[in-house]
């Protein structure tokens, strides 16, 4: 492959050079974060000096600052002092002997106003490392420039006047510092073909009605944030400037593939989910399963060997792939490697001898429900996790997205196909435009299926910075709203920090936000609730959500209200159901005939410590409302766990049972025997 790429940096103090045992750290905000996911400018530097053994870990943080913004949890009403010291003690945990900072995005946003403390901070955060090793070389780059995508997402051009800013205060760090800096816009500039360079056995020149952005395709997601198109050409790009010498990437694969491996075995050690109950104020209920952690570092060193040896006798292989492999067929292996002990069928208690409960769905079609929702072909998309709540060191990242069909009508599902897997305790799934939203960990995704067979083979990072302090609270409930918007919430203890096109958007607490996919505009729409773990509209968009923990039966949301347990609100909303109330999970309202007339326009959802389901009558009451509750199913098996709900198109109510006789999260051993994972 041959790139046709402008060349243009200011002259580096002298060419770049890896030293035998050197610890190089990535630090900076999505910029850095996401490199890890593609590995490019990690395999460059790996590929520059082959016979030397050097060392990479990625600290990037999404929406960072160089005061560590985004890395305080729940310390973050302390102010930057505290910050900082989290980010320091951070780098100070891997020793870096080279630091490559790629901050700037995030703080752009900030506009004229921002600058000057931008580039103080930087100052600062330089200082602050070589504070710790006076040694330490840092290679400087700078934001992106926002690249001009297609309508309706925003043009750029006011924007890329600040980004403009805070690229030359970079650079004028860089040269005052006698630093390494290379300015990321090259895929963005129209120059004069005379600007040409001869690197190893080509010459890379721009016509002046070309630039790499036409002929590769765009370089970005939404503008902002870099895609397997954008992070190549970087990593190949910042190689030429740093040391004259750029390699043709799509030809180590294998290297990449094994790089992003262990990427993923440092991320799961440094930012373990979890965190509040392994290492912070509830850590004397998990805390000792702390000691799991540093088992991952014999597991990242066993990848560090293969790449060792992959870099010296690099295979080559000519068509980097961006999705690594489609699922495989069926959810469960035929037979399973360990037997494995069914538990019995729930038997149930109902309040209305004319309801009727039958089985749809059970292994091996599906394993671990978590959440479900329904596309408009009426097949029902699952969020089906084993790992949950915690992954093990050296357990692989396999949950999956399963898709249900009953194929022949009969009333049961008798087809399961993996959508796609790989995951990390998926947690919420909304079908939607031409595949599937899934929140997991510290990302919302979307995967899309283009060749019609059921699996998908696309998969793109919609947005990423979600907090994961604990996994029963991280991204879920996603949404599509009457106003067209993807709604999802976050409980109590997350902690999320998020670019897009428009801004950073931080939330520090539980809550809602929506986002317009068209145009990547976000916002939070509510704060509070403890675990909102069910959100419906009725027909006049009046919209309801249900507390997993705040003793609140059913609430009544409207935007920007504020709820229990946000800190720092000047007025808490009760509830609109009068009593004290069991943890309640998933919600759905009645709009169907299948149900009594009484039954219309109630709210269902699920007490799943209680092994029940209950209705709420939804009464209006002067300006607002009042409910009154109704149990209607009862179950005296303790496995029987509903925790989602949805009407489907058959106008009956599906109930996602997570069979397990183990739900508590914080409460019960992360690694007690007696949960079922399958």
């Amino acid at each position: 492959m041959v790139f046709v790429v402008p060349l243009f940096a200011a002259a580096p103090p002298k060419p770049f050079e890896l030293r035998e045992g050197d610890r190089v750290v990535f630090l900076g905000d999505t910029l850095m974060e996401r490199e890890k996911d593609y590995g490019y400018l990690e395999l460059m530097m790996t590929l520059r000096f082959p016979e030397r053994n050097v060392t990479f870990r990625n600290l990037g943080w999404s929406a960072d600052t160089p005061v560590g913004i985004s890395r305080v949890s729940f310390d973050w009403p302390k102010g930057e002092g505290e910050m900082f010291r989290v980010l320091m003690e951070q780098v100070k945990q891997v020793q870096p002997t080279v630091v490559v900072l790629g901050y700037g995005m995030a703080s752009s946003f900030d506009g004229a106003a921002g600058l000057e403390k931008f580039t103080a901070d930087y100052h600062k955060l330089i200082d602050g490392i070589l504070a710790l090793n006076p040694q330490t070389r840092f290679i400087l780059l700078s934001p992106i420039r926002h690249e001009k995508l297609p309508p309706p997402l925003p043009d750029p051009a006011r924007h890329n006047e600040f980004l403009a800013s805070y690229t030359k205060a970079i650079q004028g760090i860089a040269e005052k510092g006698g630093y390494h800096f290379v300015n990321l816009n090259f895929a963005f500039e129209n120059l004069p073909k005379e600007r040409r360079l001869l690197i190893d056995n080509g010459i890379l020149w721009l016509d002046k009605k070309e630039n790499a952005q036409s002929m590769l395709g765009p370089m970005t997601d939404n503008g902002i944030h870099l895609n397997r198109n954008g992070y190549m050409l970087s990593a190949y790009f910042v190689g030429s400037v740093l040391a004259g010498k750029g390699f043709d990437l799509s030809e180590y694969e294998p290297l990449r593939q094994t790089i992003i491996a262990k990427n993923q075995l440092f991320f799961n050690r440094w930012r373990p989910e979890n965190s509040t109950y392994l290492f912070l104020f509830r850590k004397h209920e998990q805390g000792k399963n702390a000691q799991e952690i540093p088992k991952f570092d014999p597991l990242i060193r066993a990848e560090e060997e293969k790449i060792a040896k992959l870099r010296r006798e690099p295979a080559k292989q000519t068509s980097p792939t961006e999705f690594a492999h489609k699922p495989k067929q069926s959810a469960l292996p035929d037979k399973p490697a360990t037997p494995r002990k069914d538990q019995p069928h729930p038997t149930f208690i109902l309040a209305d001898p004319n309801l009727e409960v039958t089985l749809w769905a059970e292994n091996p079609l599906l394993a671990k429900p978590i959440a479900m929702n329904w596309d408009a072909r009426g097949r029902l998309f699952i969020a089906s996790s084993s790992l949950y709540p915690q992954i093990e060191p050296g357990q692989a990242q396999d949950d999956k997205i399963l898709i249900l069909e009953d194929t022949n009508g009969d009333g049961k599902a008798d087809k399961t196909t993996v959508f796609a897997d790989g995951l990390l305790i998926p947690t919420g799934i909304e079908p939607g435009d031409g595949g599937c939203y899934v929140g997991q960990s510290t990302e919302l995704l979307h995967f899309k299926d283009t060749d019609g067979d059921g699996i998908a083979d696309q998969r793109r990072v919609v947005l990423s910075g979600f907090g994961t302090e604990d996994t029963h609270h991280i991204l879920h409930t996603l949404r599509w709203g009457p106003d067209g918007q993807l709604y999802m919430n976050q409980s109590i203890y997350i902690h999320s920090h998020i670019e897009t096109p428009h801004g950073v958007v931080r939330l520090n607490s539980g809550g809602t936000l929506a986002l317009r996919p068209d145009t990547m505009e976000l916002g939070v729409t509510m704060k509070g609730l403890v675990n909102g773990w069910g959100h419906v509209w009725d027909d006049f968009g009046q919209e309801f959500q249900t507390d997993g923990a705040g003793g609140a039966g059913l609430n009544w949301n409207f935007p920007q209200a504020t709820f229990l347990t946000y800190e720092g609100a000047r007025r808490i909303i009760g509830s609109v159901s009068p009593g004290s109330y069991p943890k309640f999970c998933g919600l759905e309202l009645i709009k169907s005939e299948r149900f009594p007339k009484e039954w219309q326009g109630n709210a269902v959802t699920l007490d799943f410590r209680a092994n029940r389901m209950v209705r709420f009558e939804i009464i209006e009451q002067g300006a607002g409302y009042t409910t009154k509750q109704h149990e209607f199913l009862r179950s005296t098996n303790v496995t029987f766990r509903p925790i989602d709900v949805k009407l489907g198109p058959d106008g009956a109510l599906y109930i996602a049972d997570w069979s397990n006789p183990i739900i508590q999260h914080g409460e019960v051993d992360f690694r007690d025997p007696r949960r079922d994972r399958e």
